[in-house]
């Protein structure tokens, strides 16, 4: 009983976030990405991802993501389709500008590299900050559905999101990791007949989005 009430707590929280970011969004975007999504267990073989995703976040950066995944084999499993939903935070947008001063200044949206005092290091500092525009954690969970063994599954999920800006489009580079707390994925094995659960998996995918 304590469970549930801690889950059901826990939920209300979640949706009362969204709801609030959603009240003070400034920024929304919608993605496609494609990507690769396997299990972290040796000899057992992942699959093709695609995902498509919408976001919003404030002022702040504090917002939210959800969409539609679908990865086509995960271990001996068909066709798995899920519901991403996710609490986001994203750091402040570097314009074209911005990253064209930091690459002499090593500088970050006015934040100095105390630790870098010489030119040198100063100057890596501003060319690995050149690399993105912005960074975005994310932490949340995906219900969903395996086609492939008529199952309902669940994953906690957390990860980040690299962008890079041209205009109101984001490349994007997207690295997580996700744990499946229901075993709902099995490995069968002619040793295991009956199937052993798998837990944990990573994914890793890139695209273009859309802001708005």
């Amino acid at each position: 009983m304590k469970r549930k009430s801690l889950l059901s707590s826990a939920l209300i929280l979640f949706f009362a976030s969204i709801i609030s970011i959603n009240a003070t969004a400034q920024t929304k975007d919608i993605s496609l990405t494609a990507g690769v999504y396997t299990p972290l267990y040796q000899g057992v073989s992942g699959g093709l991802s695609m995902n498509l995703n919408y976001g919003q976040f404030n002022e702040s950066g504090l917002g939210f993501r959800t969409g539609l995944q679908w990865v086509k084999r995960i271990s001996q499993t068909d066709n798995a389709f899920g519901v991403p939903v996710a609490i986001a935070w994203r750091s402040p947008s570097r314009s074209g500008l911005d990253r064209a001063q930091s690459r002499t200044g090593g500088s970050y949206r006015g934040y100095g590299y105390a630790s870098l005092p010489d030119a040198a290091g100063s100057l890596l500092a501003g060319f690995i900050m050149n690399l993105f525009s912005d960074v975005e954690f994310f932490a949340g969970a995906t219900p969903g559905w395996l086609a492939g063994s008529s199952s309902f599954s669940l994953t906690l999920d957390a990860g980040m999101c690299i962008n890079y800006s041209i205009w109101r489009f984001d490349i994007k580079l997207m690295p997580a990791f996700h744990y499946d707390p229901l075993g709902s994925v099995k490995n069968y094995t002619t040793a295991n007949p009956a199937g052993t659960p798998l837990n944990w998996f990573f994914s890793f995918s890139g695209g273009l989005a859309f802001r708005f």
